[in-house]
């Protein structure tokens, strides 16, 4: 073994490392073993090993190296990223080579170690003690191996990872070789949790949490690997258990809660805790009790909380870090960016073509912050035309032929987007404060949108969808949803849908210091906070206030916080300085609401 190995030993063993390193938030970060909080708080059991710290690593062209490490690397940041130690940009042809040692705590093996990558971008092989257990592909969805090849003692774990951000087949998101305006930096290699937990050799694979809201019930599917012999599912609110029962034997549970119902929304984020054991297996869950629908209010159809109407006033969060990219530095930056929404009077978040670590999604839920999730472009992107006309006409283009015009030219593409669609409701099935699905926006890698609109209707009935935001409309979703910007807001009212102002404002406003570029954006810019201010609150009290006598639903206010070159968010991108007044802000959001339909 290497002096250099030897040091990776005392790091994780004693937590020492020799780089001096700030977060946004000015705090030093942990390089022993950032991120260290368990990554799915629906989903945990009590074995629980994090690997996230410092990795030796290679970027190099040698898809054979697995000797050869000059660089140290701090997982979970991705190459590109500061809080990486390496902030270098990786090419197609390079290979991103991470290596780890590790031990196991005696007596943590159970029967089976089972290792987790929350996120990887894009293609993983994984080798553990020189042995490939196991390939991955994609960038966005979490995977997870067998460890059949453990030893006693030190094991050696090793992962190297491809990257072509501009490939036509895998999602990308708003990554791009070539970064500026809209487009940012890429995230290549491991830029999710790594850990280890260990399992019975009969486990829990899965359950699906449905809340059966107007029957006062939760139904709950489980899917187990293994012969059921006994099983047993508590559910608790606060210390007291109010339900418990075991699953049938298709494995189907039924709860009734009645007795104890609580209601989730914005205003109580009410969650009920679950215990689910199986055999030998135990793990612990949330749920909430809530309904998202389509009711009818004075006439027009509009969102329904709890079969109330309920008017969603939202902000568009593209979940990048200037420190990390798009992986927070902490937990506490994650929660810090909910808490601020809530501060300001939101009450809706919309990811935008992300899909975030699952610690985001349960602050959303324990706070009370609703979120409208999109599903992430592939493809190349769209005519250069269509970006630029849309904001300004109106378009229809039949989508089931003109693939080469949204970019979805290839088959392969087309195909990768299908088979990650039932994995990404499989993924976020059971988060309480997602009420939507967005599956393409503006057109970028859109096709077949009404067949695959069915098709996630089918998969996931208890949300609603916005099959294409923005433009580009094929007439199904339950939303008409529009993208306003360089003019004032005005929409139409189909009187079939919801009617979704799906991305508006984006008043652009750079703060010294906070800002690595002077370049001014297209969008309307304002040469201070308290210019930007007063006209945010002017558009909401003029443009979006008298739109909800009209029928207006729910909006989406571009964007939570500045994006390099994109200085249109309510804070720096630093996280550092809050450009508008949150008290202002939170009056004019109390205005917008639908009289008789809101939540005390």
């Amino acid at each position: 073994m290497t002096i250099f190995s030897y040091k990776k030993i005392l790091i994780f063993r004693f937590g020492w490392y020799n780089m001096n390193m700030l977060t946004s938030e000015g705090k030093k970060l942990d390089v022993s073993c950032p991120r260290s909080e368990y990554p799915t708080p629906q989903f945990q059991r009590e074995s629980y090993l994090c690997l996230n710290g410092v990795w030796d690593f290679a970027l190099d062209e040698d898809p054979q190296n697995h000797s050869v490490y000059p660089e140290d690397i701090v997982v979970p940041f991705a190459v590109e990223t500061e809080l990486s130690g390496v902030h270098k940009h990786v090419s197609p042809n390079q290979v991103m080579h991470y290596r780890r040692y590790f031990e196991l705590p005696a007596d943590f093996n159970k029967g089976r170690v089972l290792l987790h990558f929350e996120a990887v971008d894009q293609v993983a092989d994984v080798y553990l003690n020189g042995v490939k257990i196991g390939h991955h592909e994609g960038g966005f969805l979490p995977f997870t191996f067998d460890c059949m090849e453990l030893r006693p003692g030190q094991n050696e774990l090793l992962v190297d990872v491809r990257d072509d951000t501009m490939s036509v087949v895998y999602p990308r998101g708003k990554q791009s070789a070539k970064p500026g305006g809209i487009w940012y930096t890429a995230t290549s290699g491991i830029w999710g949790t790594v850990w280890l937990e260990s399992v019975p050799k009969q486990v829990i694979q899965s359950f699906r949490i449905t809340p059966l809201f107007d029957e006062k019930k939760v139904q709950i599917d489980l899917t187990f690997e293994g012969k059921r012999e006994t099983s047993c599912v508590e559910v608790f609110f606060g210390s007291k258990k109010v339900a418990e029962g075991s699953f049938d034997k298709d494995g189907r549970l039924v709860l009734d809660l009645s007795s104890h119902f609580r209601e989730w929304s914005p205003e109580h984020p009410n969650l009920y805790d679950l215990k689910v054991r199986v055999n030998e297996d135990e793990v612990s869950s949330y749920f909430a009790m809530r309904k998202f629908s389509v009711v009818e209010h004075e006439g027009h159809k509009v969102f329904g909380l709890n079969n109330k109407p309920y008017f969603l006033s939202g902000v568009l969060d593209q979940g990048y870090f200037s420190d990390g990219g798009l992986t927070a530095a902490s937990d506490a930056a994650l929660s810090g960016d909910v808490k601020l929404l809530k501060e300001m009077g939101f009450n809706m978040a919309r990811k935008h073509i992300k899909i975030e670590c699952m610690r985001w999604y349960y602050h959303c839920d324990r706070l009370g912050l609703i979120v409208m999730q999109d599903f992430i472009n592939g493809g190349r992107h769209p005519k250069k035309i269509l970006l630029w006309a849309a904001p300004f006409f109106t378009f229809h283009f039949d989508d089931t032929v003109r693939f080469p015009l949204f970019g979805r030219a290839s088959k392969e593409s087309r195909d990768f987007f299908e088979k990650e669609l039932p994995l990404v409701v499989d993924r976020l099935y059971n988060v309480p404060s997602i009420a939507a699905w967005t599956l393409f926006n503006e057109g970028w890698g859109q096709f077949d949108s009404v067949r695959l609109a069915g098709e996630l209707q089918r998969l996931d009935p208890t949300r609603l969808l916005d099959a294409n935001s923005g433009w580009f409309d094929q007439g199904n979703g339950d939303f008409y949803s529009r993208h306003i910007y360089f003019r004032k807001v005005r929409m139409k009212n189909d009187h079939k849908r919801i009617m979704l102002l799906s991305e508006f404002g984006a008043y652009s406003c750079i703060v010294e210091g906070h800002c690595d570029h002077t370049k001014k954006t297209v969008y309307k810019y304002f040469s201070s906070t308290d210019k930007l201010c007063k006209a945010l609150i002017k558009c909401y009290k003029t443009e979006i206030l008298p739109k909800i006598k009209e029928g207006l639903s729910a909006i989406v206010l571009t964007q939570l916080s500045d994006v390099e070159e994109e200085t249109n968010g309510l804070i720096t991108y630093d996280r550092k300085v809050v450009k508008v007044d949150k008290a202002k802000m939170r009056e004019v959001n109390a205005l917008l609401k639908f009289e008789g339909g809101e939540h005390d």
